[in-house]
């Protein structure tokens, strides 16, 4: 195995090799990349010079040697793997031999990293033994494969109660593919709080995209003139994704998670809904009161410097 620094505008399949890989996720189709201003990938290539798979760079743009992708913004990166072999303990050592190579070349050009995996890999001790600092989160995801009675039977009681009272009130569920009614501002309220890098001419461009490549839909309630809350959803070949959102309370963004599993269940062929913002207890909660299953990833740091501040933040939640 080798790596090798490609420029992105190379690959003209990019979003097939994504959606026929073991784990790329929409994070990793061009037009994302694109619009995140990633100007390169590393392509992993094995002993006979094919390659086996890549991985974005997400380069901070005020410092060139430090690669820093943040799980609000891009959920999942790390590397896209393709043509696994089919035998378990292969597909292991596979695996590692790749992990291997990212974790030194990483090291070797950076003095700072931070990446996500995405839940798909589930071994990172190749990254754990040459000095990355694991960081374990959980997302929590509804299985779509299920019957829509199915799903609504696992919901708890509160959650039910909501979309009763919402739907006595004859609200109204929009599908808002020209932001007709979708509010960007709003949906970057937890932003706002924290005081982190984003705007609303991004997340509207973002979402405009997503929608205008069928890898997205924003979803809105409405009662009379009134808009009660607001959703939007991005998906790729198997998983569809809850990025940005904003409600007056808690019924009305329960009934727009019935209705867009519904819609996703009537127009996508996704067999997953991850509810992504999940490593707070009360947000867990609340997503866990869907029926949805935990599943675990990680988030791996490495400074060339000073790491103990690495140790010092890990884990700091807050009241976030």
């Amino acid at each position: 195995m080798h790596i090798e620094l490609k420029k992105l505008g190379i690959f003209n399949d990019l979003n097939q090799l994504v959606d026929d890989s073991f784990n790329g996720t929409c994070f990793a189709y061009d037009w994302f990349l694109m619009l995140k201003k990633v100007d390169y990938i590393l392509v992993i290539l094995n002993n006979k010079g094919n390659m086996v798979g890549f991985m974005p760079l997400f380069i901070d743009e005020n410092d060139q040697k430090k690669l820093a992708q943040s799980t609000m913004y891009i959920p999942y990166g790390g590397p896209v793997l393709f043509q696994l072999p089919t035998k378990e303990r292969h597909k292991i050592k596979f695996i590692r031999d790749i992990e291997y190579q990212l974790a030194k070349y990483l090291k070797d050009n950076f003095t700072t990293i931070s990446f996500s995996t995405d839940t798909k890999i589930k071994d990172i001790m190749p990254f754990i033994r040459v000095g990355y600092i694991p960081e374990v989160r959980y997302t929590y995801k509804l299985d779509l494969q299920k019957t829509l009675d199915e799903i609504y039977i696992n919901f708890g009681s509160d959650r039910k109660k909501e979309i009763r009272k919402m739907n006595a009130l004859g609200v109204e569920i929009i599908c808002d593919s020209n932001l007709e009614y979708f509010d960007c501002e709003k949906a970057m309220k937890w932003e706002k709080k924290h005081n982190l890098p984003s705007s609303s001419d991004f997340v509207k461009k973002y979402i405009l995209t997503s929608i205008s490549k069928n890898r997205g839909m924003s979803f809105v309630l409405k009662k009379d003139k009134e808009i009660l809350g607001g959703v939007h959803l991005v998906w790729d070949k198997t998983t569809a994704y809850i990025l940005y959102s904003y409600y007056e309370n808690k019924g009305a963004i329960t009934t727009i998670y019935f209705n867009m599993i519904k819609y996703l269940k009537e127009n996508t062929t996704v067999k997953f809904l991850d509810f992504e913002g999940s490593v707070y207890e009360s947000i867990e909660d609340f997503n866990m009161s869907f029926g949805a299953f935990q599943d675990r990833y990680y988030n791996l740091h490495w400074k060339d410097k000073n790491i103990e501040e690495l140790y010092t933040n890990l884990y700091e939640y807050g009241d976030k």
